[in-house]
């Protein structure tokens, strides 16, 4: 009797707690505004798929996660339903859940699901419209197909599907794929390590764009292998270095993931000793986060927050298995889902303003007008992009300076330049009777800039904040056919 109400309450506990996490996911889909990447996975998954292809020339990964968002991303009208991209993800998050049956009845799989619902980047990412979470659960397939269940037929076109599908969702597929293929050769599972090296084969159509993406599209990402890394052991511990754009985490819960982390790890290590499927587990995460690491040394990839979501759904398999065996195991699970789940609510509780650009383009799109025109500098034109994508802005829509027209989701601040200024004019000369609009960083709201629209127009600031200015440039009116000038000048 005392078993079966102990029992009872373990699963009041669990369904609380997975009620709690899905909740709070939920939270942050619904309120918490979009950023300048998810404007990103809305504006490229509208492009038809020719368009789409040329766009991720300059920018960004693999085409797949965008094909899918396309639905989603094409049935946001608005603001008050922006959140419908990051269904998927959400969605991705909770098909994790399934993966609790190959773990051993128990504790086990209650650890699993204790950890599916605690750590942070998987609640975060869960409320994110980008491909990290997709990329989690199909790097767990394919481990869990490569290195777990048993080898068959039917596993190994799993395992086809799955690996092709990590490697055209996202870049870093190339790290978990090659760390499944290292789990296969050691357990002498060499069909499916055939089976990898395919689904590697059928990703070299694509290899001429990565190799010609500008470097520029990662400039912004400048993290050293060794911070990185500290960023990574965090993640391992349940909370992880929280990217800026989910909100403020206590600085204490990234320290305390830190050290958790670093002890879950050596006793990961210890389990897996006598656990071939820990040990498989470890093998994986070490070589997909060390060639992560070492490719951080000639390129930028690595980039703590984001790069741990390819092998954490694995991590966490292995926590919960060694946490239904091994007492102190348990304990550093728990720890770190503790953490994990504070460092969730923090984020959740914590303020999310929406973006200036995003305000910025949400008002110039309630006031302008089809004959208007839209000049959008560093950071603006993205979201004006967005703006017309969903029917919200009619005006035409052109980048400042004109080279951010190819890749709109990322841009170097350059100074301004004797171009853009020719640039503005000439938009103005364009617009006729129409007005053109300027949403401009404070950098380029100059008078090198203004000067000379003031010379041909009039110029009104409508609003000045300290990272955005938004002015507006018309002509001088037209004068009626026949009607004298008032002036020779």
């Amino acid at each position: 009797m005392a078993d079966q109400s102990a029992e009872r309450v373990r699963t009041a506990s669990l369904l609380a707690l997975v009620t709690l996490s899905i909740v709070a996911r939920l939270w942050l889909v619904f309120h918490r505004p979009i950023w300048h990447d998810e404007a990103f996975t809305e504006w490229a998954a509208r492009l038809p798929t020719p368009a789409l292809l040329s766009a991720l020339r300059q920018d960004s990964g693999p085409p797949l996660f965008y094909v899918l968002e396309r639905p989603l991303a094409r049935s946001v009208s608005s603001p008050r339903n922006e959140w419908l991209p990051r269904l998927l993800p959400f969605t991705a998050t909770l098909l994790l859940l399934a993966a609790v049956r190959t773990l051993p009845p128990g504790p086990a799989r209650r650890w699993w699901i204790v950890l599916c619902s605690s750590y942070a980047l998987v609640n975060l990412y869960a409320a994110e419209a980008r491909a990290y979470a997709l990329l989690g659960l199909a790097s767990l397939a394919v481990f869990l197909l490569a290195g777990v269940l048993p080898e068959s037929p039917r596993a190994r076109w799993g395992l086809l599907f799955a690996a092709i599908t990590a490697l055209w969702l996202h870049y870093l597929a190339f790290f978990t794929v090659a760390s499944a293929l290292a789990v296969a050769l050691a357990g002498r599972r060499f069909r499916s390590a055939l089976v990898l090296l395919a689904a590697l084969a059928a990703f070299v159509p694509w290899l001429p764009v990565l190799r010609t993406q500008p470097p520029e599209a990662m400039a912004w990402m400048r993290e050293t292998p060794g911070a990185a890394a500290s960023g990574f052991v965090s993640a391992l511990g349940g909370v992880g270095r929280i990217p800026a754009p989910f909100g403020i985490a206590p600085t204490a819960a990234t320290l305390a993931g830190l050290f958790l982390g670093a002890a879950l790890a050596a006793l990961l290590v210890t389990v897996a000793r006598s656990d071939e499927g820990v040990r498989n587990a470890v093998l994986f995460v070490a070589v997909a986060l060390g060639l992560a690491l070492a490719v951080t040394l000639w390129r930028p990839v690595a980039f703590a927050g984001r790069a741990e979501m390819a092998v954490l759904p694995v991590w966490m398999w292995a926590a919960a298995r060694a946490a239904g065996r091994n007492r102190p195991a348990a304990v550093a699970a728990g720890l770190a889902a503790a953490a994990g789940g504070l460092a969730t609510l923090a984020v959740v509780l914590g303020p999310h303003p929406r973006s200036t650009p995003s305000s910025a383009a949400a008002s110039v799109a309630r006031l302008a007008r089809p004959a208007d025109t839209v000049l959008a500098g560093p950071g603006f034109y993205l979201p004006a992009l967005v703006e017309a994508g969903r029917g919200r802005l009619s005006a035409r829509v052109l980048a400042l300076p004109q080279g951010d027209a190819a890749h709109p989701g990322w841009f170097v601040a350059w100074p301004l330049s004797p171009d853009d200024v020719r640039r503005a004019t000439d938009a103005a000369a364009a617009v006729g009777s129409g007005r053109l609009y300027l949403l401009l960083p404070p950098a380029y709201n100059q008078p090198a800039l203004m000067d000379p629209l003031t010379r041909s127009g009039t110029l009104r600031e409508l609003v000045r904040q300290p990272d955005g200015v938004l002015t507006v440039w018309s002509g001088p009116p037209r004068r009626p056919t026949g009607e004298a000038p008032t002036s020779l000048r």
